[in-house]
């Protein structure tokens, strides 16, 4: 860059020539992070109805209702986001009962389809993977639209 003969320059000045401003940044989408630094990722959330007539932003849970019909609980979770999280746990709803009650199916659960909300980012999909009996697989609450705020 060549400036003009006898023009101050300060600091300040050659850092907002080369970086530009925070809103520059801003209206190209934010085009991440300097090199050599992890990018900022939208926090990714499900919205849980356990415990929670209204829902909560939850992440990871141990827990979690996934339709008015199916619930997974004791999930651990091997990845969570940006875009997909999957974990396994025990399945149970109300199309399984009275079996499923005293001994929940063991599952793997897959979220997925991200969407933004207010800054945030809900799972609104979701899929079971389980050895459901073959006399309840049609009534099986499977895969499914999850609630969003």
């Amino acid at each position: 860059m060549r400036l003009p003969a006898g023009l101050p320059v300060t600091v300040t000045a050659l850092f907002a020539a080369v970086l530009g401003s925070a809103a520059l940044a801003a209206a190209l989408g934010g085009c991440g992070a300097p090199a050599g630094e992890p990018a900022v990722e939208t926090p990714v959330y499900v919205l849980n109805f356990r415990d929670s007539e209204h829902g909560r932003a939850d992440q990871r849970p141990a827990d979690l209702v996934l339709s008015e019909f199916s619930t997974m609980t004791g999930v651990t979770w091997r990845t969570w986001g940006p875009t997909r999280a999957t974990g396994a746990g025990k399945l149970s709803g109300t199309w399984c009962l009275p079996e499923c009650a005293d001994a929940p199916y063991d599952a793997t659960v897959t979220l997925s389809s991200v969407i933004p909300v207010k800054g945030k980012g809900y799972f609104s999909r979701y899929a079971v993977t389980a050895d459901v009996p073959a006399r309840q697989r049609a009534q099986a609450d499977l895969s499914g639209v999850l609630p969003t705020p």
